[in-house]
Formats: structure tokens, C-alpha cells, sequence
């Protein structure tokens, strides 16, 4: 218990500037990894289609569990929500900041590329996989809550954003967590997200919200948060070690057997258990060397929300341009390739361009406000707080 309370309280944290350099390089770089892995998922799912136009073989990607990245996403948004607002626990407005903020970088983007898709669907509806669904459905989806979408498939307009709506849920109860002093803070979120996540085992699946914020998924969030706690405790690992964690990491990438992926096994041990061993080697291992790749890397992860949301709107255009005018001339593995840094490119244009700017330009209006209210503002995190 005492250990527990020097985490919590981080009595031996390492957390000057220095540390939170180190820990926004292998962060980033982390980042980067798992919005590739979502685009290297969906770019197989993508030559699946085009192996039934041009005659070639597609790329068999069964062997990998190329969505583990949007695990990874969900362990580093816990430990990065725990670490930067740890000095802002039982401080007056600091649920109302904290919301505040993550709305202002979360919101802008997910919109704006909603409407793109809205517009799409009134433009050439028959580009879209799948229906736009109601009024209520379309609300919804701008509004963080769980929807149907066609048969048992609980999506957003934006398909991707259904990760969104656990991130906004995980946010509220965080935001409630601020009210208490740290340590109080910590056992209420990790108590309530435990009590939620064993009440989805009682839950009807009928009852669509419920289920979906009951999913034991939410585990992910809380694994993050103690990885943070950990980090706070001024625990630090060697290369070695650091290197064994990822290995055993890795793991959550392959499907190693049937048990391993079916139902008696949950999503949260399979695959949020590498995932939180994965942000803990990052977080208390050495840093990264700062060589060229490893520089693209915490680039492509600065835009890492931009690839994880917009990825789909390059991967559908370059699958009908290649069926057009390469088609079976090419392995379909070449395709994979090109679409994955097509639509890597591509975000790193729309981070620069639109998703940077924006978020600033709202973050100064919703924060400003926050300001002449005279509630002080919050220092800024010295490690960016983007998550997807």
C-alpha cells in the first residue's frame, strides 16, 4: 500500500523537463506505430476487394491483428490523461479545464471530416460501403454517442469514430476523477471503471449505449492510468528490460491461436495487456536514439489523430484508381504499400494544413472563455495530449 501511495502521490516521480522530452520521443514514436497498424488493417481489407476485380492474390493478413493499435491508443490516452493533469487533482475548475481541453482537440477534426462524409453521402452516395443511417443516428455520431448502424454494427457516421465514443466517455468520468485529491481521484476512477466494466456482463445488448460503455474495453483506459502512476513513482527500466516488454508487447500483433482470439479470452486481456506492457517500455525505458526514422516516426505521430480518421478517404479513391489503371499488372502487396504511404502523406498534409491550425484557433476561443470567467489556466502539458 505504501508503494501504491508513493505512485499516486508521485513522491520519486522523475517528472522534469528532461523526463517528459524522453517520454513525448517514445511516445510519438508509439503513436505512429498504432495508427499504422489501423492503416495497414484497412489497406488489406481494401485488397481483399481489388483481389476479385484484377484476378491477383491478395495479401493474406489473417496472421495479424493489425487493430491492436487502436488498444495501444486506448492505454496511451489513460497514462497521458494521468500524467499531465496529475498536478491538477482537487483544484478548483480543473474538471471543467480538463474537458474543455480534450473537446477542443478532439472535436474539431472528428467534425469537420463528418461533414465531409456527410456531404460525400449527398454527393455520390454510391461511394459509401455502407448507409449514413437516420437523423437521430447522424446526431448521434456528432455527439459522441453509441448508434446503430445497419446490423449489430454500433458506428458513427465516421466509422473509425466509434473509439471516440469511449474516449469522450472515459474523459467525463476523468473530469469527475479532477474533483478529488489525487489519491482519492485515482481509487474512485479505477473502482467505478472496474464496477462498469463487470455490470456489461448483465447487461441486455439490446440496450445499445449501456452495452457499448459497459464493454470491459474501458479496462484499457484504466491500465494507462496505473502504467502513469507507475512512471510517477520514478521507476525506470534498461534497454534489456525495456526491450523483453516490447517483445512480450508484440504479441497483442499476432494471433497465435483460436483461443487466443475467441470470446473466452476478452479483448481488454488479449490485446490490452501487450498494449499497456508496450506504453510502460516506452514510458520507463531509455529513450529512443534520434536517428532520420525515428524523427519521421514522432512526425507521423504528431499527426497520428490526422491519419487515424482520415486514412479511409485515400485508401477507397487509390483502390479504384489502381483496379482502373494498373490493375493485375501488380502484385496486390504493392498496393498495400502505396496506400499506406499515400494515406501517410496525406495526413501529415491535413495535420499542418488543417488539423493544427484548427485546433489552435479553437483551443483560443473555448479556452479563452475559460479564461475571462477568471479560472486559472492550467500550465501547458510538456507532453502533447493528442490521442485517437
Amino acid at each position: 500500500m505504501r508503494f501504491y501511495r508513493d505512485m499516486v502521490e508521485g513522491r520519486n516521480a522523475g517528472t522534469d523537463a528532461g523526463n517528459s522530452s524522453r517520454l513525448l520521443l517514445n511516445l510519438q514514436v508509439l503513436r505512429a506505430l498504432a495508427a499504422l497498424s489501423v492503416v495497414v488493417a484497412h489497406a488489406l481489407h481494401e485488397n481483399e476487394a481489388l483481389a476479385s476485380v484484377t484476378g491477383r492474390a491478395a495479401v493474406d493478413g489473417s496472421a495479424w491483428n493489425l487493430g491492436f493499435g487502436v488498444d495501444i491508443f486506448f492505454v496511451l490516452s489513460g497514462f497521458i490523461m494521468t500524467h499531465t493533469a496529475a498536478s491538477e487533482f482537487g483544484k478548483g475548475g480543473a474538471p471543467l479545464r480538463f474537458f474543455l481541453r480534450r473537446c477542443a482537440r478532439v472535436i474539431p477534426l472528428y467534425w469537420l471530416l463528418t461533414s465531409v462524409m456527410l456531404l460525400g453521402a449527398l454527393v455520390a452516395p454510391s461511394l459509401l460501403a455502407v448507409p449514413i443511417g437516420s437523423f437521430s443516428h447522424v446526431l448521434a455520431s456528432y455527439f459522441f454517442i453509441p448508434s446503430g448502424r445497419g446490423v449489430d454494427e454500433i458506428r458513427p457516421v465516421l466509422a473509425l469514430g466509434w473509439t471516440l465514443n469511449y474516449e469522450m466517455f472515459f474523459y467525463v468520468f476523468f473530469a469527475a476523477a479532477l474533483l478529488l485529491p489525487i489519491r482519492a481521484g485515482i481509487i474512485w476512477l479505477s473502482v467505478l471503471m472496474i464496477g462498469m466494466a463487470l455490470l456489461g456482463n448483465l447487461v441486455d445488448p439490446g440496450r445499445v449505449q449501456i452495452a457499448f460503455w459497459t464493454n470491459p474495453i474501458i479496462l484499457e483506459f484504466l491500465f494507462g492510468v496505473h502504467v502513469a502512476l507507475i512512471v510517477r513513482s520514478g521507476v525506470r527500466i534498461g534497454g534489456v528490460t525495456a526491450l523483453g516488454l516490447t517483445a512480450i508487447g508484440l504479441l497483442g500483433f499476432v494471433r497465435i491461436s483460436t483461443p487466443w482470439n475467441d470470446a473466452a479470452l476478452p479483448q481488454f486481456l488479449r490485446s490490452g495487456v501487450p498494449a499497456a506492457l508496450f506504453v510502460l517500455a516506452a514510458a520507463i525505458g531509455p529513450v529512443l536514439p534520434q536517428k532520420r526514422i525515428i524523427l519521421w516516426a514522432v512526425a507521423l505521430g504528431d499527426a497520428s489523430y490526422s491519419l487515424y480518421l482520415s486514412h479511409p478517404f485515400v485508401l477507397r479513391p487509390m483502390r479504384a484508381v489502381w483496379a482502373e489503371t494498373i490493375g493485375g499488372s501488380l502484385p496486390l502487396g504493392m498496393f498495400v504499400v502505396c496506400a499506406t504511404l499515400g494515406a501517410a502523406i496525406f495526413a501529415l498534409a491535413l495535420f499542418r494544413g488543417v488539423e493544427k491550425p484548427l485546433t489552435s484557433r479553437v483551443q483560443k476561443v473555448v479556452l479563452g472563455s475559460v479564461r475571462r470567467k477568471r479560472v486559472p489556466a492550467a500550465p501547458r502539458p510538456a507532453v502533447d495530449t493528442e490521442s485517437a
